[in-house]
């Protein structure tokens, strides 16, 4: 038996270890920085499959990173990442199920279908996707990826492709301090912190029109004051910025504190601006992403075509700005289908689930394989990346 059909039978066999848990963690949704179920499970899962599993990443409590395999000069260390946060309200209607269960899934296949291949194996769990500030970029910065040398990671969507773009984006918060007063006996002895905000959102609709088409400008009001005859001294604000690239979102981002601090000043409030977090745009690598997506459609995946317009974001984008990786969007819900619905979460818990942590893992292990193998290929992507960053 080749390699190839080799880490696809592995896989197939996995499944009724791996699938089981993505159900386990679709059943027991739990949110971003909460993952305590998901993290116990995935962690007891590799350990008895022969990993070393590290929980104390930073301050995060439900990250960890398993490791099988010694790393060696001259061999590469490849990251399968796993992702295992859910939605309020909605569960696992991202599918980060489906991730964790592929990355267990393509680590273990490969490992079991090659126990003497050189270099090492990693699985990395990577909690709170879905919230700001950006988990990966905190791992990043503790450590979790010093000795990784390429990062792969898939995600469900309406159809199978790589080389996807994402958005960087700026996580904010801000925060006006006014006066409290009456509001028909003295307001003109109050200072109004919420008309502080409300001229802060205006001022951000008028630079809209000023931006590159692809800049997003989206917030919320999350405090307004408490009561109409009552001079509000506080109000507070949040927005996500987001452009194609970092150097000119970083200019957006200093246009949009600007407005904050106009409306400041026109109403003789106090405006504090919290950076809650940056995920950076994701780097694509040519050679990577068509490796990827080549052993999909060896894996029989389905409804390949190229990939959306339409575009988020996601710390994975801060790993591919540290290390070559990439992403492999798996089809698993009809074409049109938008992320964080309802439609998701029924999905993701369905037999086209199974078949996207099923390609997935088939289509990461045999990537990985090709990397571990294959010093030519492995340095091609490598200078690739040099290239691009």
């Amino acid at each position: 038996m080749d390699k190839k059909n080799k880490i696809f039978s592995s896989v197939d066999t996995l499944m009724s270890e791996t699938w089981p848990i993505a159900k386990f963690l679709h059943e027991n949704p739990e949110l971003g920085h909460n993952e305590f179920q998901a993290q116990k499970k995935l962690v007891s899962f590799l350990s008895e499959k022969g990993f070393q599993c590290d929980t104390k990443i930073g301050d995060l409590k439900t990250a960890f990173v398993a490791r099988r395999g010694t790393p060696e000069k001259g061999k590469p260390t490849i990251a399968f990442l796993a992702e295992y946060d859910a939605l309020p309200n909605l569960g696992h209607a991202c599918g980060h199920n489906l991730i964790a269960a592929s990355a267990l899934t393509a680590a273990i296949a490969l490992i079991d279908s090659e126990p003497e291949l050189e270099g090492q194996v990693v699985v990395i769990g990577t909690p709170a996707e879905e919230v700001p500030p950006p988990t990966k970029q905190i791992m990043i910065d503790a450590g979790a990826f010093d000795d990784v040398d390429i990062a792969l990671i898939m995600h469900g969507g309406d159809r199978t492709a790589t080389g996807g773009k994402s958005l960087a984006i700026d996580s904010l918060e801000f925060e006006f301090k006014g006066k409290t007063s009456h509001a028909s006996k003295y307001p003109h002895l109050g200072v109004s912190a919420l008309d502080a905000a409300i001229l802060t959102m205006n001022a951000l609709e008028y630079l809209r029109e000023h931006v590159r088409q692809d800049v997003r400008i989206h917030g919320v009001i999350t405090n307004g004051g408490s009561r109409p005859n009552v001079v509000p001294d506080y109000a507070s604000l949040e927005y996500y910025v987001r452009a194609l690239d970092r150097g000119y979102l970083d200019e957006i981002s200093e246009r949009v504190f600007n407005c904050a601090r106009a409306g400041a000043l026109a109403t003789g409030a106090e405006v504090k601006i919290n950076i809650l977090g940056k995920h950076d745009n994701k780097i694509l690598l040519p050679t990577l992403d068509k490796m990827m997506l080549d052993a999909a459609i060896e894996a029989d995946a389905p409804n390949v075509m190229e990939a959306e317009k339409e575009l988020g974001s996601t710390d994975f984008g801060n790993v591919s700005h540290h290390i070559p990786a990439s992403t492999l969007k798996l089809g698993f819900v009809p074409k049109g289908t938008p992320g964080h619905t309802p439609e998701w979460a029924e999905a993701s818990n369905g037999q086209s689930a199974f078949k996207a942590v099923n390609v997935a893992g088939k289509a990461m292990a045999l990537t990985a394989h090709k990397l571990l193998t294959d010093q030519n290929l492995y340095k091609k992507v490598k200078n690739e990346h040099q290239e691009l960053t």
